[in-house]
């Protein structure tokens, strides 16, 4: 999720007449919130032009493990061909190792299609909220005769220090969740140790089919007996 989610829906889902019905001074309100979302809105376009850089980079990760998968399948048949088993099956777990990161890379690259999609939509919501903002700022300038908005601090700025110590209390709940994680730990390695099994029967199977397939080599003649 990109960083500044939760201000985003926060702005997105703010009930501004509600925000204008206990201020006491309606048009600083309503535009310090305008340049809040226009932060918002700044912020947002640099998150996506990140995760665009990021998804383009892992693009290119993915074509590279691709043919590096190939090529170790390839070089294991070589190795066969020519009587090296231990070879190729060094090749073939490398080959495992390209076909895991070509998993992880794709789910990264569909993570990040799902982020960037989030981020057009929460963009798309802020540029409305904003346009009405502008609008009720501008209607409520006209109606109190003062461009400045400038008024002694009232509920807008503890409501946005309310918010604030909210952020904050989330991301220390996330702190507190990510140390349970070593509760887990265990079970990890149990994971890893069946991986590790289940890879090498894939090896074995694998070298097995190329051994049955490989032809069998010709047997070398034998010497001529000497004429009597």
């Amino acid at each position: 999720m990109f960083r500044i989610a939760i201000q985003v829906r926060e702005l997105i889902s703010s009930n501004v007449t509600s925000a204008l019905d206990g201020a006491s001074n309606p048009a600083k309100l309503l535009a310090r919130l305008q340049r809040e979302i226009e932060e918002a809105l700044i912020g947002l376009a640099g998150e996506t032009t990140k995760a665009r850089r990021q998804q383009d980079r892992l693009k290119a990760e993915l074509v590279q493990a691709n043919a590096q998968e190939a090529d170790w399948g390839a070089k294991a048949r070589v190795a066969m061909d020519n009587g090296r088993e231990d070879l190729a099956r060094k090749a073939l777990h490398a080959r495992e190792d390209s076909r895991s990161k070509i998993a992880q890379l794709k789910q990264d690259i569909a993570r990040l299609d799902a982020e960037m999609t989030e981020m057009q939509e929460a963009e798309i919501q802020l540029e409305a909220k904003r346009d009405d903002v502008r609008k009720r700022l501008a209607d409520q300038l006209a109606a109190d005769g003062n461009a400045s908005g400038s008024a002694p601090r009232g509920g807008f700025a503890s409501r946005t220090e309310k918010r604030m110590d909210h952020i904050a209390n989330l991301e220390k709940r996330t702190a507190f969740a990510t140390e349970d994680d070593a509760v887990g730990r265990g079970n990890a390695s149990v994971d890893r140790e069946i991986e590790e099994m289940r890879r090498e029967r894939l090896v074995d199977d694998e070298l097995a089919a190329i051994r049955s397939a490989a032809p069998a080599k010709p047997k070398k003649a034998g010497k001529s007996s000497k004429a009597a």
